[in-house]
C-alpha cells in the first residue's frame, strides 16, 4: 500500500463517527423521543436533557467539520508525525461525540423516557470510541526516525548592525485557524441551548480562542535591537516573547528540529521554550539563567549575528 493511500485512509477514519450518528438517527427515527438524556452526574438517572433532533444535527455538523479538517490535513504537505498526531486527536474527539449520541439514545430508549434513563453499561459505549485515537496513528505511514541530538549549528557572519528584523509564515497554522474559526461559527449556530450558560456560547468561545491562537502563529515577526529580542504575531500584532539583551549569555543560529523542542507552535519544555513554525533555520538564545529559547525565522544566521554582536558589545562596555 502506497504511503499516500495510507495518509488518505488515516484521514477517512474520521468519516466513521458522522456515519454512525446518521445511521443511528435514521434507523431509530420512528422510535426516537423528542427529548433524550444527555448528562449524568454519576451512573444513576440523568440530570440533563436535550432535544434529539437539534442534538443530532449539531453532532453531525461537528463530526462532519472534523472530517473536512482531516481531509485538508491529508491534502496539504506537512510533517508526517504532526499530521498523524492531529488526525488521531480529531478521531478521538469525533468518536467520543458519536459515542455520546449512541449512549444517550440507547439509555433513553432502554428506560422508556429521558427522565428515567440510567447510564450504567452505556458508559462503555461512551468511552469505547476513544480507541479511534489509535487507528490514524497506526495507519498513517511512518517516516524515517532520526536520532535526537544537538541542533546543527550554523556559521554566523560578522555584523556591526544594531537592528534586524525577519519574518516567517505558516500556511498550515493559517488554514487551521480559518477552519477552527468556521467550525466555531457552525457550532455557535447549531449547538443546543442548555444550561445556565448556553452550550453554543461556551463552545463558540473555546473555538474562537483556539482559532486566534492558531492565527497568531500564522505569521511571526522577529525583531532584534540593542534592548531586546522580540517575537510578535505579524498577523494579529500581539507580543509572543521578549528577552532583554542583558539577560542573554549566548546566541546561535541552528537548524531547528521540532521534535527536539516539543513539536510545532508555541512549545515549552523544562529549561527551553520555542516558537516553531517549521523544521529549518532559527535563532537560539541561551539566557544567563541557563534556559534556552528558539524561534524559526528566515535569514536566521543574519539575525543571530546581529544579536550576538549587540550582546558582545554590551558585555565589553560592562567590562
Amino acid at each position: 500500500m502506497s504511503p499516500r493511500l495510507r495518509i488518505w485512509l488515516a484521514a477517512l477514519v474520521l468519516a466513521l463517527p458522522p456515519l454512525v450518528i446518521a445511521v443511528t438517527w435514521v434507523a431509530l427515527a420512528d422510535r426516537l423521543p423528542e427529548v433524550i438524556a444527555t448528562h449524568w452526574s454519576g451512573a444513576d438517572v440523568a440530570d440533563g436533557f436535550s432535544e434529539a433532533q437539534p442534538m443530532a444535527t449539531w453532532l453531525l455538523a461537528a463530526t462532519g467539520a472534523m472530517l473536512i479538517v482531516g481531509l485538508v490535513l491529508a491534502a496539504v504537505t506537512i510533517d508526517g508525525r504532526l499530521r498523524a498526531m492531529l488526525l488521531s486527536c480529531l478521531a478521538a474527539v469525533s468518536g467520543m461525540l458519536a459515542g455520546a449520541f449512541i449512549a444517550s439514545v440507547g439509555a433513553t430508549l432502554q428506560a422508556g423516557s429521558a427522565e428515567q434513563a440510567v447510564l450504567g453499561a452505556w458508559l462503555l459505549v461512551l468511552l469505547a470510541p476513544l480507541a479511534l485515537l489509535l487507528v490514524p496513528w497506526f495507519v498513517h505511514p511512518r517516516e524515517a526516525e532520526t536520532a535526537a541530538g544537538p541542533a546543527e549549528r550554523m556559521a554566523l557572519p560578522e555584523s556591526d548592525a544594531t537592528e534586524w528584523q525577519g519574518e516567517l509564515g505558516s500556511a498550515v497554522f493559517a488554514w487551521l485557524g480559518v477552519v477552527v474559526l468556521a467550525l466555531g461559527a457552525v457550532i455557535a449556530l447549531v449547538a443546543p441551548e442548555t444550561g445556565a450558560v448556553p452550550l453554543r456560547v461556551l463552545l463558540g468561545i473555546v473555538m474562537a480562542a483556539s482559532a486566534l491562537v492558531l492565527l497568531a502563529l500564522a505569521r511571526i515577526r522577529v525583531t532584534v535591537d540593542q534592548r531586546a529580542l522580540r517575537v510578535r504575531s505579524a498577523a494579529l500584532a500581539v507580543p509572543l516573547r521578549t528577552i532583554a539583551t542583558e539577560r542573554i549569555r549566548a546566541v546561535d543560529a541552528a537548524v531547528i528540529e521540532p521534535v527536539q523542542w516539543g513539536g510545532w507552535g508555541y512549545r515549552g519544555l523544562p529549561g527551553q521554550v520555542a516558537i516553531v513554525l517549521r523544521k529549518g533555520p532559527g535563532i537560539v538564545v541561551t539566557t544567563r539563567e541557563g534556559s534556552r529559547f528558539a524561534v524559526t525565522v528566515e535569514r536566521a544566521a543574519e539575525g543571530a549575528a546581529v544579536l550576538a554582536g549587540i550582546v558582545e558589545r554590551s558585555r565589553q562596555r560592562l567590562e
